[in-house]
């Protein structure tokens, strides 16, 4: 049931955009009474959030179950440095409120998973995408496609990025675009190649234009277009899609397989009898001469800052195993702790037992 009651509050926050004609207060109610949800509070959600929330978009919904490091504040705008520390979701819905205190926000503090996925998108309109993994990306826009939802896609690495709309089995799907899922460990993104703190930014904001058009059904969307975005040749190019004959999803309609989540292993460990602090890492170095550091990051990142120890990126890791030596303590470090695990579920598997990784990684230390 529509809301057709604008506060006088509302008449003056919003009187800029209910001035277009494209919009006006019927366009503003359609806003206050829209639902968005956002998976992923970092370079992508930040902006995206911060402009739903200007512009009155009534119900928004975050997901993540990350906390603010110091490395996110270059791109990720949405935090401040007291906030550092804090989960993102208590931090984003604090900022939202003071931004727009008319709206309402429902955090999650949880990863999105194939329990919990379904429940959470079929409650609300829209879904925008803000996540850093392709299996997390797979899983939301199958069951935006089952579910009939609209996807609104961002990718950002670099100083490259693209951004597109995908809806049901209107058109061309996901899976069109990437009939199989790149790898996640050997694919760029901010962790492991950088990006220029306004790349995901422009992009947050394409994000956020796409669904408030969405939402108000005017304009021209993105559905059925990928808009790529080069920042050091300053380009924009578009490039039209069409659905793939071959298409499993959107053509052929066949069942589709979950996507293999990075982070899952066949034998679930507890990680806390894996993990070594920064302090623990000293004493360990110091005290056992057998003690061997790796780094599984890539070699430009080892190249700028690393804290010693053989370079053995993660995408290599697999073809070099027999370079490590079982009988030796091994430490792994990357830049946050997620590929190490990565690492350490690999080594586990292939028979090391004296292994753990750093906790944070080296952003916890430098």
């Amino acid at each position: 049931m529509v809301n057709n009651s604008l506060s006088a509050d509302d008449l003056i926050r919003y009187s800029q955009q209910i001035k277009l004609a494209e919009i006006g207060l019927q366009g503003q109610e359609k806003l206050k009474n829209a639902r968005v949800l956002c998976v992923g509070l970092g370079g992508l959600g930040s902006p995206l959030l911060l402009y739903l929330a200007a512009a009155g978009v009534g119900t928004l919904g975050i997901v993540d179950d990350d906390i603010v490091e110091l490395s996110n504040l270059q791109r990720q705008i949405l935090y401040r440095s007291p906030q550092v520390a804090l989960q993102k979701t208590v931090a984003a819905r604090t900022q939202l409120l003071e931004i727009n205190p008319t709206i309402q926000v429902h955090s999650y503090n949880e990863k999105l998973t194939e329990q919990n996925a379904a429940e959470l998108i079929k409650q609300y309109d829209i879904i925008a995408d803000g996540s850093d993994n392709f299996y997390t990306r797979y899983l939301i826009h199958d069951l935006c496609f089952k579910l009939a939802k609209p996807y609104v896609y961002a990718g950002a690495s670099q100083f490259q990025g693209s951004c597109a709309i995908f809806y049901g089995g209107k058109g061309p799907c996901l899976r069109c675009l990437f009939p199989m899922s790149p790898n996640n460990d050997t694919m760029p993104n901010c962790d492991t190649g950088g990006v220029l703190g306004v790349l995901p930014g422009m992009l947050g904001i394409m994000q956020a234009t796409e669904i408030i058009k969405w939402i108000l059904k005017i304009g021209t969307s993105l559905e059925k277009r990928l808009l790529m975005i080069d920042l050091l040749k300053m380009t924009f190019k578009e490039i039209h899609l069409s659905q793939d004959p071959d298409c499993k999803l959107c053509v052929q309609h066949q069942p589709l397989s979950t996507p293999i989540n990075p982070m899952s292993c066949a034998h679930p460990i507890d990680l806390k009898k894996y993990s070594i602090t920064a302090e623990q890492l000293s004493a360990s170095l110091q005290q056992n001469r057998n003690t061997i550091l790796i780094d599984v990051r890539t070699a430009k990142e080892h190249e700028i800052q690393n804290i010693g120890g053989q370079l053995l990126p993660l995408a290599e890791l697999p073809h070099r195993l027999r370079e490590l030596d079982p009988k030796h303590n091994i430490i792994l470090y990357c830049h946050s702790g997620k590929r190490s695990i990565s690492a350490l579920h690999l080594l586990l598997d292939a028979g090391f037992t004296s292994v753990r990784y750093l906790i944070n990684g080296i952003s916890g230390i430098v």
